[in-house]
């Protein structure tokens, strides 16, 4: 049975996050903003008494406090009673002004592992998510493809550990970008796609979402396809060309 709170937010029951998704990529085209799925995600997972490490290299605290409190939860109470915790990198962006950039991505995914151990050990019976919000940004900061694989890898080795799960979002804008993204998709139980209507601007429509789930069983992700339209305080989606049934009724 789906919990209230998930009946009445249509985004999470389009998404249906399963505790066999291990691993979830979310994908920003063009100029779409995905953020609006982690956060949603991160109120599914706070609600089902998840734990969340949070990687931040996009947004601020502050942008997800402010979020998380339209969605009901109180990031700042959370990270005081130990039910998240967080990883701002770019705080000491002087760091990544180094050529080794092996070695600070391995600095980067051992701090990960550290604070990720320390909620699997206050959290023994219980889920416990890594988030990445932005990882297209390594690249921004020149670190190479091959070092970006490697991070990838490391945090996917995280799910090794059968209550770890792994939320990674990435901007897609060029062809390294396609390189990163390819690979994710690869490993991924659950792809989302955030992209812009391909006819242009609509003041009905925002977005195309395409959600895309493997199964245990399949080779290839089964794909779904949604419209969606964003406001301040909830996301709503429809099929395809019912934009006008769910908006004005």
């Amino acid at each position: 049975m789906e919990c209230k709170w998930q009946e009445s937010n249509p985004l999470l029951t389009a998404i249906n996050l399963q505790p066999s998704d291990r691993i979830v990529s979310t994908f920003e085209q063009g100029l779409s903003d995905a953020n609006f799925i982690t956060t949603n995600l991160m109120k599914k997972i706070f609600s089902e008494d998840g734990k969340i490490c949070l990687l931040i290299l996009h947004n601020t605290i502050g942008h997800y406090h402010n979020v998380l409190k339209c969605l009901g939860h109180d990031l700042m109470q959370k990270l005081k009673d130990g039910h998240a915790t967080t990883i701002e990198p770019l705080k000491n962006i002087t760091d990544f002004l180094t050529s080794d950039k092996e070695t600070l991505v391995k600095h980067l995914f051992l701090a990960i592992r550290d604070k990720m151990n320390k909620l699997l050990v206050s959290h023994p019976n219980g889920r416990v998510y890594l988030i990445i919000d932005d990882l297209s940004h390594l690249l921004d900061l020149d670190v190479d493809v091959k070092y970006m694989t490697s991070f990838i890898n490391y945090c996917i080795n995280l799910v090794q550990n059968d209550r770890v799960h792994v939320i990674v979002s990435y901007h897609i804008a060029n062809a390294n970008d396609k390189v990163i993204s390819n690979c994710l998709r690869y490993v991924s139980n659950l792809v989302i796609d955030i992209s812009p209507l391909k006819t242009g601007i609509s003041h009905d429509v925002t977005g195309i979402i395409s959600i895309e789930r493997r199964h245990s069983t399949d080779v290839a992700l089964r794909k779904s396809v949604l419209h969606y339209k964003a406001y301040d305080r909830e996301i709503k989606t429809f099929a395809p060309g019912e934009a006008i049934y769910h908006l004005y009724k």
